[in-house]
C-alpha cells in the first residue's frame, strides 16, 4: 500500500475509532493494512526519520535575544531532487539576525494559534473568531493558495 493509499484510507479509521486516535492506534491499522512494505524498508524509513528528529535537535542559541533555535533547516533541491540541509552559522550575520526576528514572531504567532485551536477543542470559546455551531463559514482562497502549490 502505497502513502498516498494509506492517507486516503485513512477516513476509514477515524469513522471507526472516532476522532480520538493514539500515534499507536495509527500503527496498528497501518499494520492491519499492511501498509509497511518491507521490513527492509521500514528500517531505512525509520533511520532516515531518526536522523532528521537529531538533525531537528542541534540548536543555537542566539546572544542578543537568548532565543534557542534550529541550527539545521532543510529545504527541498529541485536541481538535485534532494533534501538538504542548511546551517544558519553558515548566514552572513546580517541575514541571521533578520531570520531569527522573523522566527521569534512566528514563534509567538505559533503559540497564540495553538493554544485557541486547544482551546476551542476543549470546548472553550475564548474568541469572536470561533464559529458557532449551526454557523458555516467559507474558507479564504488566498489563505489556502500557498498550501496547494506544494
Amino acid at each position: 500500500m502505497r502513502p498516498a493509499e494509506i492517507v486516503a484510507s485513512l477516513k476509514e479509521l477515524v469513522a471507526e475509532a472516532g476522532p480520538r486516535l493514539s500515534t499507536d492506534e495509527i500503527v496498528a491499522w497501518i499494520e492491519g493494512m499492511r501498509g509497511y512494505e518491507s521490513q527492509a524498508e521500514l528500517i531505512a524509513y525509520a533511520k532516515k526519520m531518526k536522523a532528521r528528529q537529531y538533525a531537528r535537535l542541534l540548536e543555537f542559541e542566539d546572544e542578543r535575544t537568548r532565543l534557542k533555535i534550529k541550527r539545521l533547516w532543510s529545504f527541498y533541491d529541485r536541481v538535485h531532487g534532494k533534501r538538504f540541509y542548511a546551517d544558519i552559522l553558515a548566514l552572513p550575520e546580517d541575514r541571521r539576525r533578520r531570520l531569527i526576528r522573523h522566527y521569534s514572531r512566528f514563534l509567538t504567532q505559533l503559540r497564540s494559534v495553538r493554544k485557541a485551536m486547544a482551546d476551542y477543542f476543549a470546548g472553550q470559546r475564548f474568541f469572536d473568531f470561533y464559529p458557532g455551531d449551526d454557523e458555516e463559514e467559507e474558507v479564504d482562497e488566498r489563505v489556502l493558495a500557498p498550501a496547494r502549490r506544494r
